[in-house]
């Protein structure tokens, strides 16, 4: 029998590693959308890499969840860092579900409108940024440090997410819910 905290490190890694292929591959499509970097060629497959990593991503996040919270010490989410990392989690499958259901609605037709391809890129790698936070609190929870340490975020006031990043999180999402509105129009 394997145990929770086994299945908690597979299925963080299979969640950290997808969004980070979906995250280099959102700045590719962003790039390669714009015409910058003679990248435009690749375009259809930085879009397709994408997707997939972060619809991929999407899928195995809840395991992580699930085995995270069965492992932890103690009765469950009862830790200001557990907590703030299901607040950044759900978040990041807010986003990312928003993402993937724009691409799915607009198609390819996602990257050759201005407004659609800021949102797009902007609305993948912020779903990316979360769950890269999220894995940093992970890290500060079970090894006592992270990567992201030399910025000293308070990792153990809830919520971590203040006012101001709430907002910037709202806008992304109304900035793809828009995009996704202005695809059907066309």
């Amino acid at each position: 029998m394997v145990s929770a905290p086994t299945l908690h490190v597979v299925s963080t890694e299979l969640t950290v590693g997808s969004f980070a292929m979906a995250g280099v591959a959102f700045v590719l499509a962003g790039l390669a959308s714009h015409g910058w970097f003679n990248l435009k060629r690749h375009l259809k497959l930085a879009d397709h890499v994408a997707h997939f990593a972060l619809a991929f991503g999407l899928l195995a996040m809840p395991f992580a969840m699930v085995t995270g919270i069965q492992s932890s010490p103690g009765d469950g989410v009862d830790h200001p860092l557990l907590i703030n990392k299901m607040f950044l989690g759900s978040a990041a499958i807010g986003l990312a579900l928003g993402v993937l259901l724009t691409r799915r609605r607009l198609g390819e037709h996602v990257w050759s409108d201005d407004w659609g391809r800021r949102w797009q890129s902007l609305g993948g790698l912020s779903a990316v940024g979360l769950v890269l936070l999220t894995a940093s609190i992970g890290g500060t929870f079970s090894r006592g440090e992270s990567l992201l340490d030399l910025f000293k975020l308070p990792y153990d006031t809830v919520p971590l997410m203040p006012v101001w990043l709430s907002g910037i999180v709202l806008l992304v999402a109304i900035g793809n819910l828009l995009a996704m509105r202005r695809g059907r129009a066309v």
